[in-house]
């Protein structure tokens, strides 16, 4: 039992590196899924607090990943990078790997200042 408020744990602020983007169907079926992994930072034990916020599949890569972004900021998320770099879109998955689909992630990227990351594997 907590005798008075300064024995309490705060949860800190939690934050954010990056967007990630999954590309979730094989073929010409172009389905996205735009998630922010977040952390809570300062007060809690390391890794004490930790979640994903998601959107729903859609089509638009650049509605899922305004959506999501959007939405970290709605529960005050802080997105941190480091001084002179941009928030990250890390690429994680994806069935077709080709020019066109690039080139719709860099255009998603440069509407919404990101720097797009490939977290694919080699």
């Amino acid at each position: 039992m907590f005798n008075n408020i300064g024995d309490c744990i705060m949860i800190g602020q939690l934050f954010t590196t990056g967007i990630g983007i999954y590309q979730m169907y094989p073929g010409d079926d172009n389905k996205w899924i735009a998630q922010v992994d977040f952390e809570d930072e300062s007060h809690a034990q390391l890794w004490g607090v930790q979640g994903t916020l998601a959107t729903k599949y859609g089509d638009d890569l650049l509605e899922s990943v305004r959506t999501v972004k959007q939405d970290a900021e709605n529960l005050g998320m802080r997105m941190l990078s480091l001084p002179d770099t941009k928030l990250r879109l890390y690429v994680k998955r994806l069935f077709v790997d080709n020019a066109e689909v690039w080139k719709q992630i860099e255009s998603v990227g440069k509407e919404l200042d990101l720097e797009v990351i490939s977290c694919l594997p080699e």
